[in-house]
């Protein structure tokens, strides 16, 4: 059951956004096995849509952007957008966001709306540099990080804003920055400091590096004179944000280990950017088209840019045995005869942290024994005791899991995840296993998948909010 949504002022507009805590956290789910092929289009790209937010924040012109997800995280920020100022049309026939920022006007962010969101992060870099100042409380997201509670890392983006002149304040119940009066300047940032190198390969990785990179990035775009990136983040979040400023007339060079910044020394201007699909949904669409034994058809916007940025993932899907194959602007998951087990890592030049939690619902039907290795979270394995209830065989050591080949089989009682990724792994993992079950903490899922019981539906699943 749902109670009331709030309606809300951004800008001139007014927009729906439910209030905190009013939303049903546990959803009904069961199967009805289909033979249908599933046809489904892939809602906008999550993790470009917030850092672009934040880049419309510096803007002394609109900002468009299309192919925009109706996800929490869309409008708890265009919410805090209009609260700091800026004027945010939303067409939801083209599925787009006009965002003019004007004078900002408002330095500090509400921890209402922070605390419901971890996107609210890359807004602190993007106030300081509009108004010169800005402060918040606590934000929120997927409790992953290495606070006792869980609590998502900041300090990383306070010693970047310090790096361009800024001075900041943290404490244990908020966060404040101050931009000199000259204003911020250019600076050097050497991303490793932001990371630790994996064993693996011998790259950076660790959680704080995208943030790190997309703070710089974001500040450098206005500051006076030169800044360079060496060693960035270089999954597609950050190039595309790159792009994005080059086209807002920011002279950007982005080279395989720097990425150089010529900044603006103030407000940077107008541009239009169509969000590609969004990655951690095409990955879900396909381990529930191998775990319910069907073929999934999904159209892409972008599909090049979703094709480069997912090479790792479909590389390990290839591995395993799933047929993919390209048509336009379509990706066709074919059923797979056989899944072959894998070793899976995650770190910052690899396969996505939240990418391993929708895989391994597929590797529980692989003819061996898989492992996976999360060397950016580190422990993130908060669906490993749901689908040990499913008859899941997994064992966790450190930051890696081994995956053996089980059979899942219905709970004897309700499948619980505090986490994004985590639900919608008990989620495929509930609908492999047949049977109804109560799954907890679904919440999560409105901040990452756009219609996704209906999504479910096509599938075969029976889903009852």
């Amino acid at each position: 059951m749902r109670s009331g949504p709030q309606l809300v002022t951004v800008g001139s507009q007014a927009v729906t956004v439910p209030a905190p805590g009013t939303a049903s956290d546990v959803w009904e789910v069961w199967r009805a096995p289909t033979s249908t092929p599933v046809r489904v289009r892939v809602s906008g790209f999550k993790h470009l849509l917030v850092p672009a937010l934040a880049a419309a924040c510096l803007a002394d012109g609109p900002w468009r952007i299309g192919n925009v997800p109706d996800i929490a995280d869309t409008r708890v920020l265009t919410e805090l957008l209009g609260g700091a100022g800026a004027t945010v049309t939303r067409d939801r026939r083209a599925g787009a966001l006009l965002v003019s920022a004007g004078p900002m006007t408002h330095r500090r962010i509400p921890e209402s709306l922070s605390g419901q969101v971890h996107g609210s992060v890359y807004l602190l870099p993007a106030l300081l540099a509009a108004t010169g100042r800005v402060a918040s409380g606590r934000h929120g997201g997927c409790r992953i990080g290495s606070g006792g509670s869980g609590e998502r890392p900041l300090a990383h983006v306070a010693a970047v804003m310090e790096r361009f002149g800024a001075r900041c304040e943290m404490t244990d119940s908020g966060f404040s920055a101050t931009a000199p009066a000259s204003g911020l300047r250019g600076a050097l940032i050497e991303l490793a400091d932001f990371a630790v190198r994996e064993p693996v390969t011998g790259t950076l990785t660790g959680p704080h590096y995208s943030g790190a990179t997309k703070t710089a990035l974001l500040l450098g775009a206005v500051a006076k004179g030169t800044t360079v990136l060496r060693d960035p983040y270089p999954k597609a979040d950050v190039t595309e944000l790159a792009r994005a400023l080059g086209t807002a007339g920011v002279p950007v060079r982005i080279g395989p280990d720097e990425i150089v910044v010529e900044g603006r020394g103030g407000p940077i201007g107008a541009t239009e950017l169509v969000l590609p699909s969004d990655l951690m949904e095409v990955v879900t669409m396909i381990s529930l088209a191998v775990c319910l034994d069907t073929e999934a058809r999904l159209l892409l916007d972008r599909p090049d840019t979703v094709r480069a940025a997912l090479a790792p993932e479909l590389d390990c899907l290839a591995a395993m045995g799933v047929p993919l194959t390209w048509d336009g602007d379509t990706l066709l998951a074919g059923r797979a005869e056989r899944i072959a087990p894998v070793d899976v890592v995650a770190a910052s030049h690899l396969v996505y942290s939240d990418a391993l939690a929708l895989l391994v619902p597929a590797l529980l039907r692989a003819s061996g024994p898989s492992t996976v290795t999360d060397l950016v979270w580190g422990s993130r394995f908060g669906y490993a005791d749901g689908l040990r209830a499913l008859g899941a065989d997994l064992t966790v050591s450190g930051a890696r899991m081994t995956v053996r080949p089980s059979v899942l089989r219905p709970a004897g009682g309700p499948l619980r995840a505090g986490d994004l990724r985590a639900v919608a792994a008990l989620v495929i993992g509930a609908l492999t296993a047949g049977g109804r079950h109560a799954v907890h903490g679904v919440r999560h899922l409105e901040r990452g998948y756009e219609g996704l019981p209906d999504k479910l539906r096509l599938f075969g699943a029976g889903v009852r909010e």
